[in-house]
């Protein structure tokens, strides 16, 4: 399906920034900015792929090294991002995603899913969100409704650490500081945002991307992979949701997904989220944690 089939609007003259760009759903929505003339900001980790991918986009880009499991590298690329001849950037996708075999911590000592898939982004968002002049844009997954947050063992140190559980937290911590930081942008907590900045959340549904071989063992991401071949939509499919988030006139903090079953593949559209999901209470529980979390790192 093209994309130009959801009514993707021309980009010429937008600067879009991209975390997690060299692979999967984030390479494919760097991609279509790219070919609907945007300039595009490659933000990571590995910045030889980052910079072939680079080369390979039929406009302007640029590569920014971003390792999200580091807050010094987080702070390393946001002082890159703003300093110099610093340039806006309308849209800002917040798509890099991890998921693991076994637990593992970040650089900084915290849960390696919690730290790549929410302490990371958060932490750099807030750092170059004087920047963003559009919109701001949450890679989530329904896999938040498998999710309660535990604000009392976050990092999984005293209970069981399984990988769905990890990344199900941390995708309902997406969803909560999503919905934290819409608020702040909406009643002028945000100081340093461009007015009319908004944020939008997105699941992509059942990609056919890496982050599906996380067992650890060869085999069963050999036949994962061939599982997802068949049922899985292809990451360009998946990342007609990024698009329809970033580009669409769509309510503050929507959440879009694919029309189909159980919002695995199809068409963008609005798609419903957990009561957990939606409550500011939570979020801003959240948002505490987070700031603790990153602050002075």
């Amino acid at each position: 399906m093209a994309l130009k089939s959801i009514g993707t609007p021309d980009l010429t003259g937008q600067t879009w920034l991209i975390t997690g760009a060299t692979s999967g759903v984030g390479l494919e929505t760097a991609r279509s900015a790219s070919d609907r003339g945007a300039r595009v900001v490659l933000a990571v980790r590995d910045t030889a792929r980052g910079r072939e991918v680079a080369d390979a986009l039929p406009g302007p880009s640029r590569v920014v090294e971003l390792d999200l499991a580091s807050l010094e590298s987080v702070r390393r690329a946001a002082d890159e991002l703003r300093g110099g001849e610093a340039e806006p950037i309308d849209v800002l996708v917040n798509n890099a995603g991890a998921i693991t075999p076994r637990r593992r911590e970040t650089a900084d000592g915290v849960e390696m899913l919690l730290g790549v898939n929410v302490l990371g982004p958060f932490l750099f968002t807030n750092l170059v969100l004087s920047g963003v002049r559009r919109r701001v844009v949450i890679v989530g997954s329904n896999a938040h409704k498998a999710a309660t947050f535990d604000f009392d063992d976050p990092h999984f140190r005293r209970h069981r650490w399984t990988p769905a559980a990890a990344y199900a937290q941390s995708k309902l911590g997406d969803m909560l500081w999503g919905l934290a930081l819409d608020q702040r942008l909406r009643d002028g907590r945000a100081e340093a945002a461009v007015a009319g900045v908004d944020v939008q959340l997105t699941h992509p549904g059942w990609a056919a991307t890496g982050i599906t071989n996380a067992s650890g063992n060869a085999v069963v991401d050999t036949v994962i992979t061939r599982v997802c071949s068949v049922f899985a939509q292809p990451a360009s499919q998946a990342a007609l949701t990024t698009m329809f988030a970033a580009t669409r006139p769509l309510p503050p903090c929507s959440y879009t997904g694919p029309d189909g079953l159980r919002n695995l593949r199809g068409i963008p559209t609005l798609i419903g989220r957990t009561a957990e999901a939606s409550d500011p209470e939570i979020a801003e529980r959240l948002w505490g944690f987070a700031e603790a979390e990153t602050a002075g790192a």
